[in-house]
C-alpha cells in the first residue's frame, strides 16, 4: 500500500502493488527573513558619543526585528496550512492508472534509432525484485522504440538500472472543496477515498465518466449513457470537451521518428525495417525510406495507405510496455486523428481527401476549392452497390499561401467528424446509431450480439482502414502522425483478495461494471463511476466491487463499484512538479522537469 509522503519527497522504490493510488504530500512554506535595516544618516543625540548613539539605536530596532520575524513566520505557516486544509494541496502520483495524462514512476526511454522519447511504467520492476525476494537475480528488460515496433526489442537495460533510474511521479495540485460550490462534471479527474478501504491513508485519482442518476455502458470503447428507468433506444455517446480530448490523444506514429540508420535497426532485428506504416503511392520518402518530409511532385494522384499489417492502431499503450498484456487484449481502435502539415505550390488547385471505413461506414473528409467537407456513406457489400448518403456537411475556408505550410488534421472521435486547419475547426459533424446493438454489432463487424456476450473481452473490433490522397498541386507533407482516443476496456471481475477485500463481503463476480452489454451499470443519487485513462491497468470502478463494511454503514446501502458523493476530495487541478529529473549526471533527481508543467484536462 502507498501511504501520505511528507515533501519535499526523496526519489522512492517504484511499487505498482498500490495500483491507481495516489498520495497526499505536505507542504511546507518558504520562509523570508528580513535583514535589520539601520539608516546611516542618522544622527546621534546631541551630548552622546557616536558609538553610544548607535548602540542606544540599534538594539530596540533589532528585538522589533525579532518579533516582525516571528510574527511573519506565524502568518505565512497559518495561510499555508488554511490554503492547504481548504483550498489546495499537493499529491504525488505513484502509480500509472492515468498514464500517460499523470504518470507514476516511470523511466523516460529515449530510442537510439530515432530519438523517440516515451514514459515506461517502472513499477514491474518493483515488483519482480519483491516477488521473487531471495531467488531475485538481475535480468534485462527489452528496450523499445513504439514508432518502430512494440514486439521487437533493440536493447535491454538492467532490472537493477530501472529502479535506480526511475523518476518519482507527477505531483499535482487538488481543489479541496470545490465541489461543496460546484457540481462534478463529467470527464474530471477527481481525487476521491478508495470507497473498498476509506481508512487508508491514500487516495485515488480516476477520470469520471459516469454521473448521478444514469444508466451507463461502455460499447467499443466509448460511454453511452440514458436516464434511469429509460430503455436502451434513449442510450445515447457522451463526447468530450475539445480541451479534454486534445489533452488524450495518445499518439500511435509520427512520421518525425524514422530510423537514422534503418541498417543498425536491421542489424539488431536480424531482418530489415519494414519502413513506415503508410504505403505511399507517388511521394518520394528518400533512398532509404526514413525522409522526414515526404515530396510528391506533378498534378497527378498521390496517396498514403495504413498498413495494418506494420502497425496496429490498437489501445496499447508504450507506458505498458513492460506489463504481460496478451495480444488477444488489445484491442483496434477507431476513434483516430490523422494530422500533417501540407506544403502545396498551387493550394487553390490541391485537393486533399482522407477515407475513414469503419463500423459500416465510409467516412469522407475533403479541402478542396476553399472547401472543407465531411460526407457519411453506408459502408457497400458490393461494387455494384448504390452509394448510400446518411449524412454530410461542408464549410469554406481561407487558403493558404503558395509554399506555406498548413496544419490539417482529421477527427473521428465519439461519433463525430471534424477538419481543423491551422488549429481552428472549420468543419463538423456529428453522427448515431439506430440502437446501441445497432453500434455494436458495426463495430464488431460479422457478428452478433450473442457472439460478443459469449466471449467480450477477447472480442476484436473490426479495425478500420484509412487512406490519404492528394491531387492538383506538386506538394510537401510534413509532421504525418497518427493519434488514438482513449478506450474503456471491457474486463471480468477478479475475486481475489486484491481486488475485493474478504473483510468487504462475498466477491463479485462476472463482468467488469458497466462492460456487460445486457446489463448497464446503474448509477443512484449522489453516486459516481471513476476510470482510469489507462484502462488496460487501472484498478477502477469497473473492478473493485463491494465497498467497506464502513461505507455501508455511512452511506445505509451495499452499493458496490461506485463513488459515493462523500468521498469525492476535489478536482485535480495542474501538474506542478512533474517527475523530477537530475541537473546533471550523478546528481539526485531533485529539478523538476518544466517542460511538463501543464494544467489537467
Amino acid at each position: 500500500m502507498t501511504h501520505p509522503t511528507p515533501q519535499p519527497t526523496p526519489e522512492p522504490t517504484p511499487d505498482s502493488s498500490s495500483e491507481s493510488k495516489y498520495v497526499p504530500s505536505s507542504y511546507t512554506p518558504s520562509s523570508y527573513t528580513p535583514s535589520s535595516y539601520t539608516p546611516s544618516s542618522a544622527a546621534p543625540k546631541s551630548g552622546a558619543s557616536p558609538e553610544k548613539g548607535r548602540t542606544a539605536a540599534a538594539r530596540p530596532e533589532e528585538e522589533t526585528n525579532v518579533v516582525e520575524t516571528l510574527q511573519s513566520l506565524i502568518v505565512a505557516f497559518a495561510l499555508a496550512m488554511s490554503v492547504r486544509s481548504f483550498v489546495t494541496e499537493g499529491f504525488v502520483i505513484p502509480t500509472g492508472s492515468m498514464a500517460p495524462t499523470l504518470m507514476g514512476a516511470h523511466l523516460r526511454m529515449t530510442s537510439p534509432a530515432t530519438g523517440y522519447s516515451y514514459p515506461i511504467d517502472a513499477g514491474p520492476a518493483a515488483d519482480a525484485r519483491r516477488q521473487l525476494g531471495p531467488n531475485y537475480r538481475d535480468f534485462g528488460r527489452g528496450v523499445f522504440d513504439p514508432m518502430l515496433s512494440v514486439n521487437d526489442p533493440l536493447g535491454q537495460v538492467g532490472n537493477e538500472t530501472v529502479l535506480r533510474e526511475a523518476r518519482m511521479g507527477d505531483r499535482v495540485l487538488v481543489l479541496k472543496y470545490l465541489y461543496a460550490f460546484s457540481e462534478p462534471k463529467r470527464w474530471d479527474v477527481v481525487v476521491f477515498k478508495n470507497p473498498t478501504d476509506p481508512n487508508g491513508d491514500a487516495n485515488f485519482i480516476k477520470r469520471l465518466v459516469g454521473l448521478p442518476d444514469e444508466q451507463l455502458l461502455m460499447v467499443d470503447g466509448d460511454i453511452f449513457t440514458a436516464p434511469l428507468g429509460a430503455d436502451r433506444s434513449k442510450f445515447g455517446i457522451q463526447r468530450k470537451p475539445e480541451m479534454v480530448q486534445r489533452a488524450v490523444w495518445q499518439e500511435v506514429h509520427s512520421s518525425d521518428y524514422t530510423p537514422v540508420d534503418p541498417a543498425l535497426v536491421a542489424k539488431v532485428w536480424g531482418r530489415p525495417w519494414a519502413g513506415v506504416p503508410w504505403e505511399a503511392t507517388g511521394f518520394d520518402l528518400g533512398a532509404k525510406g526514413n525522409a522526414r518530409a515526404w515530396r510528391h511532385d506533378g498534378a497527378g494522384p498521390a496517396s498514403l495507405f495504413w498498413r495494418w499489417d506494420a502497425m496496429q492502431i490498437n489501445d496499447f499503450t508504450p507506458y505498458n510496455l513492460w506489463r504481460d498484456i496478451p495480444l488477444s487484449q488489445r484491442y483496434p481502435v477507431s476513434d483516430v486523428r490523422v494530422s500533417m502539415a501540407i506544403e502545396a505550390e498551387q493550394p487553390e488547385k490541391l485537393a486533399a481527401n482522407y477515407l475513414l471505413e469503419t463500423r459500416r461506414r465510409a467516412m469522407h473528409f475533403s479541402l478542396a476549392g476553399g472547401k472543407a467537407s465531411l460526407r457519411i456513406e453506408r459502408a457497400k457489400e458490393s461494387a455494384t452497390d448504390a452509394t448510400e448518403v446518411l449524412s454530410e456537411a461542408s464549410e469554406e475556408f481561407e487558403l493558404p499561401p503558395a509554399g506555406v505550410q498548413c496544419d490539417v488534421e482529421f477527427w473521428h472521435v465519439d461519433q463525430r467528424l471534424s477538419i481543423w486547419v491551422n488549429g481552428r475547426e472549420v468543419v463538423a459533424l456529428e453522427y448515431a446509431f439506430d440502437s446501441l446493438e445497432d453500434r455494436l454489432t458495426s463495430s464488431f463487424n460479422g457478428r452478433t450480439v450473442e457472439d460478443y456476450l459469449r466471449t467480450a473481452t477477447v472480442q476484436q473490433p473490426t479495425p478500420p482502414r484509412m487512406l490519404v490522397r492528394f491531387e492538383g498541386s506538386p506538394l510537401t507533407v510534413h509532421r504525418v502522425r497518427v493519434d488514438r482516443d482513449l478506450y474503456y476496456r471491457p474486463a471480468t471481475l477478479r475475486e481475489d483478495e486484491f481486488n475485493q477485500p474478504e473483510e468487504n463481503g462475498l466477491p463479485i463476480g462476472g463482468a467488469a461494471f458497466g462492460t456487460d452489454f445486457s446489463k448497464p451499470a446503474v448509477l443512484e443519487a449522489d453516486q459516481f463511476m471513476m476510470c482510469g485513462d489507462n484502462s488496460a491497468a487501472s484498478r477502477d470502478s469497473r473492478l473493485w466491487g463491494r465497498p467497506s463494511p464502513l461505507v455501508t454503514r455511512l452511506f445505509g446501502e451495499d452499493a458496490p463499484f461506485i463513488v459515493p458523493r462523500p468521498l469525492l476530495l476535489g478536482k485535480a487541478w495542474c501538474v506542478y512538479f512533474p517527475a523530477p529529473v537530475s541537473p546533471m549526471a550523478n546528481l539526485p533527481k531533485v529539478m523538476p522537469d518544466f517542460g511538463e508543467l501543464r494544467f489537467i484536462r
